[in-house]
């Protein structure tokens, strides 16, 4: 017996998924829709220095102010040390190899919640992809967090660091970790329509697990319960993924992997199924 199989873009047209699932869906939106999602990314950029001489250089001087302020203030002036080591150096780097994605994070997450608001004139625009609103947050996020990545890597080199060869697997798990604030900024967004204090209570959960992730502290100062308990947070996995990688030349464990990929996968599908569920109720709202 032959079955009728939908074309992907006659399955967009009607609502019904393509082959691949929601997932499939959001790649193919994007896809389609590249050339305005590249112009807006540029846009967005050039936006938050417009009228600056210095323009996008800024976004290099950021980073890089950064870096030398936590690894020089805290190593050189403050003194912090990590166990174990002489490295002067050593916290500074150890900080920043976490601290950056946890930005680049972050930023994704608390600018999607506030997605249709701020784009309100676009969002009623019936023939806008809405889609596009997400993918060129999460470009530009991105093209930032990899600036910022650049400067710390040279920063690495300079203080007499060994650059090892898993660097290479570095990009594919900060994709992941801005996939799954991708996932988490879809349902802040959508939740956002409805519940207008969600922009608060995401801000303050943020200063929560910024706390609850070993960033600023090794992880050992905590009690045997709170390491125990920390372990299920998918923030600590990422964070110490990116110091085995960068700091340690150590490759991640395929359990580890598995881990970060079906949780980001299964956060991005819930969220696009959510979108997809209430995108009508969101016009209303707007």
């Amino acid at each position: 017996m032959s079955r009728n199989v939908a074309h992907p873009a006659v399955a967009v047209a009607t609502g019904r998924w393509p082959r691949f699932g929601i997932l499939g869906w959001f790649v193919s939106s994007l896809s389609r829709h590249w050339d305005l999602l590249w112009q807006m990314t540029l846009t967005d950029l050039r936006g938050r220095y417009v009228g600056s001489s210095l323009g996008l250089f800024w976004t290099v001087i950021h980073p890089l102010v950064m870096i030398l302020i936590y690894t020089v203030v805290f190593s050189q002036v403050m003194g912090a040390r990590l166990a174990g080591s002489s490295d002067p150096y050593a916290y500074g780097l150890y900080l920043c190899s976490a601290l950056l994605p946890w930005i680049g994070f972050q930023e994704v997450v608390l600018r999607c919640t506030t997605l249709f608001p701020d784009n309100a004139n676009l969002v009623r625009k019936v023939a806008f992809p809405k889609s596009i609103l997400y993918g060129f947050v999460t470009l530009s996020s991105a093209i930032n967090l990899l600036l910022a990545l650049t400067v710390f890597l040279l920063a690495l080199a300079l203080t007499g660091h060994p650059l090892h060869a898993t660097l290479l697997l570095w990009l594919p798990f900060i994709a992941l970790q801005l996939a799954f604030a991708l996932g988490l900024g879809v349902l802040a967004s959508v939740l956002h329509v409805f519940v207008r204090d969600t922009s608060q209570m995401v801000g303050v959960l943020f200063q929560v697990l910024f706390w609850a992730t070993p960033i600023v502290y090794v992880e050992s100062v905590l009690p045997a319960w709170l390491q125990r308990l920390e372990r299920f947070n998918p923030l600590y996995v990422f964070s110490t993924t990116h110091r085995y990688i960068v700091l340690y030349g150590l490759v991640p464990g395929v359990r580890r992997t598995l881990v970060l990929v079906a949780l980001t996968a299964g956060t991005l599908a819930v969220a696009l199924v959510a979108y997809r569920r209430f995108r009508a109720d969101i016009l209303d709202e707007l």
